[in-house]
């Protein structure tokens, strides 16, 4: 049963010990109180609801006296990113770790990442855990001003997808030639509860499918 605290008063956060509990609550709250808005990040999870609609507390009782349920948790759907590995920063990440970027893209296209929350940005994924050859590497100490939409980052333990061209710290790997939002159209194919999938590509097939839409 989880402690519930107020955000606002159109919102309840719950928090958990480990991202997999918060699932867990996540997928259980979202089956019970199916009208309404169920956001999963790390540790915790926020039920948004329509004060008009909804009675606060009534809802805050009903959460209260859900379990976390048991046993194996669902994989969640695979999203296969293509990147290509030519970022700037992939010889310092090389020159930090002491790892050749050839075993850095292996390490990082070898297993899939589950993506625990989406921020800080619309669309921005925030997913890990990295391999432990690469936890402990920071974020650059000097971020740059501007990162190009698509591109393919780590630290502190984390991947994400840069949605759009915005500031950041993050060390680059590579690039995605897909887009991962589409906010005239309203798409957002990476939720939380995915698991991403980076596969290297060559430059050749970068170019043929850049601009294509993420599935």
């Amino acid at each position: 049963m989880p402690d519930l605290i107020p955000l606002g008063d159109r919102a309840w956060l719950a928090r958990f010990a480990t991202e997999a509990d918060a699932r867990r609550w996540a997928n259980e709250v979202g089956r019970q109180e199916a009208s309404e808005d169920v956001v999963l990040a790390y540790r915790s999870v926020s039920v948004h609801f329509d004060p008009d609609r909804t009675d606060g507390q009534a809802l805050k009782d009903r959460l209260a006296a859900i379990a976390i349920p048991r046993g194996e948790l669902a994989v969640g759907r695979t999203v296969v990113v293509p990147v290509l590995y030519d970022g700037e920063d992939l010889a310092e990440v090389s020159s930090t770790t002491g790892l050749s970027p050839q075993e850095i893209i292996r390490l990082h296209t070898e297993s899939p990442f589950d993506v625990f929350a989406i921020g800080f940005q619309p669309g921005f994924p925030y997913a890990g855990y990295l391999p432990e050859p690469l936890q402990s590497l920071p974020r650059r100490t000097r971020p740059r001003l501007r990162v190009p939409a698509g591109s393919v980052a780590i630290a502190a333990g984390q991947t994400g997808i840069y949605p759009s061209e915005l500031p950041g710290g993050w060390n680059l790997l590579g690039r995605t030639p897909l887009k991962i939002v589409d906010m005239t159209a309203g798409l957002f194919p990476i939720r939380p509860g995915d698991r991403l999938k980076f596969q290297a590509i060559e430059h050749d097939e970068f170019q043929e499918r850049l601009g294509e839409m993420l599935t």
